[in-house]
């Protein structure tokens, strides 16, 4: 027994060292004709992030220059205003040496916007640490700005280190978490925009007085390389010696959009027909699918008309969908992970016209919504005469009519109710204060009546009640002054 329980205990520790065994051959979808010579690659549609295609896209592996993308990202994040400076210390500069881009020298600055084009065309490593500087503090406190944003967007198996990508053992991604990381920073035009940017004039510095012109890395946006594709957009290139040739692309076909992360890869040239054969495959396995059918949406909603009573349901309204939703969807794509989310209010306030826009239907995957289509008002809503209410609720008053009891409403009488409780509050302040100052005019209007008499030769003190007034007084006479 003994002797079992150690065998036990020994599968179990052994099980525990080897923790990624279960997924470090992951394959999924690859097809038997696709023949690729990275290491690591993944192939996701970017409008759901279903994964079509993955060869080890789990295991850790080296980015390089891609990590950009998620430097670009907290930059555009961040709301900096496109024209703010982004000054290169002798810090940010120095330490990438030999690596130093050459756009901007110590205490030289570039634009936010410039520094965009910046590590992402021209892959500089020097704006990046001033990027790092400039949202972090310090290029340290900025990597763990960038992994801890890494990790809410699900990529919890990436560790960055620095903001360039040169190679450092401890700063490690996976093809599918920089699947995650670019989708994200595709939500942003700008990002788009500059990716698919072939050539940026940066301003002069210290060490020429012209514009310096720079070109995009990525050879696939380029009519004139062997290796343009008029399916991709652009994306990001990396290289260094640990961990060899990357790319991270986005490629769109009408209304298909893909990403492809290819990783380890021995020969520049690769990365560009690995992206290739990635995109063909994807494009190849979207079939068209009716996510939403507009003769299946069937809802009501009340119709209501504001009297003195209070807010009455006097019918309904039949909401219909303008259309259906079709969508192009990847093979193998789990239909039930789309919902259907309505938008629509309470009830409808009378009057109403036929066919007037009332809400919206939104397909939605995770947080993406892949597709919307209006609801409308199949008929039109009347308001009713006094003849008709009375007509509709026999017997009138309040006992007899049919009250909307939407929070909503109750809300509203509510606020009445204060509004009367306000006004009384008011009117009767007002009403204090006017008996107020009356009393207060009449005591001196009293008062001048009786201080009019003042004493001859020259008697001039102040109105003394006839008890305080002293006999010698008296000796005088009066006069009306």
């Amino acid at each position: 027994m003994h002797k079992l329980i150690k065998i036990l205990i020994l599968l179990l520790l052994v099980t525990l060292s080897f923790p990624q065994t279960a997924y470090s051959a992951t394959h999924i979808n690859s097809g038997d004709e696709m023949q690729l010579e990275a290491e690591f690659s993944i192939l996701i549609d970017a409008n759901t992030g279903h994964i079509i295609h993955g060869v080890n896209m789990l295991n850790r592996a080296y980015p390089a220059s891609m990590t950009k993308v998620m430097t670009a990202l907290l930059l555009l994040e961040s709301g900096y205003d496109m024209s703010t400076p982004v000054y290169h210390s002798h810090d940010a500069i120095s330490s990438v040496m030999p690596w130093h881009s050459g756009l901007a020298y110590v205490d030289e600055s570039l634009t936010v916007e410039q520094a965009l084009y910046a590590i992402m065309l021209v892959s500089a490593n020097d704006t990046s640490n001033a990027i790092a500087e400039l949202l972090g503090g310090s290029t340290e406190n900025f990597a763990r700005m960038m992994t801890a944003r890494a990790h809410e967007l699900g990529a919890v198996n990436t560790n960055f280190t620095n903001s360039h990508g040169l190679w450092e053992e401890e700063h490690y991604t996976t093809a599918y978490d920089m699947a995650l990381i670019m989708r994200e920073a595709l939500t942003h035009e700008l990002f788009r925009d500059i990716i698919a940017t072939q050539r940026y004039a940066f301003p002069p510095n210290m060490d020429s007085e012209e514009e310096d012109i720079r070109y995009n890395t990525h050879n696939m946006i380029f009519p004139t390389s062997m290796h343009f594709s008029p399916d991709v957009v652009g994306g990001k290139t990396g290289f260094t010696n640990n961990s060899r040739h990357t790319l991270v692309s986005y490629g769109r076909r009408g209304d298909l959009a893909l990403i492809s992360v290819v990783m380890a890869v021995d020969e520049r040239g690769g990365i560009f027909t690995d992206t290739q054969t990635l995109m063909d495959y994807g494009f190849g396995q979207f079939v068209p699918t009716t996510i939403f059918t507009a003769d299946d949406f069937v809802q009501h909603l009340d119709l209501v008309q504001r009297s003195g009573e209070g807010v009455l349901v006097i019918g309904n309204v039949e909401i219909y969908a303008a259309s259906d939703i079709e969508m192009l969807i990847p093979l193998g794509f789990d239909i039930d992970s789309i919902t259907m989310e309505v938008h629509l209010p309470d009830r409808i306030v009378a009057p109403v016209t036929e066919n007037f826009v009332v809400g919206r239907l939104s397909v939605v995957h995770g947080n993406n919504v892949l597709g919307e289509v209006l609801l409308l008002t199949t008929n039109a809503g009347h308001q009713l005469s006094e003849r008709d209410l009375a007509e509709l609720f026999p017997g009138g008053g309040v006992a007899g009519y049919a009250y909307y009891t939407g929070v909503a409403d109750e809300n509203l009488l509510t606020a009445n109710l204060m509004l009367n409780v306000f006004l009384g509050v008011a009117g009767i302040l007002v009403f204090a204060f006017v008996i107020l100052r009356f009393l207060q005019f009449s005591r001196r209007s009293r008062h001048r009546s009786l201080g009019k008499y003042r004493g001859y030769r020259g008697y001039s003190g102040p109105y003394r009640s006839s008890a305080r007034i002293s006999t010698r007084d008296f000796k005088f006479k009066y006069r009306y002054k």
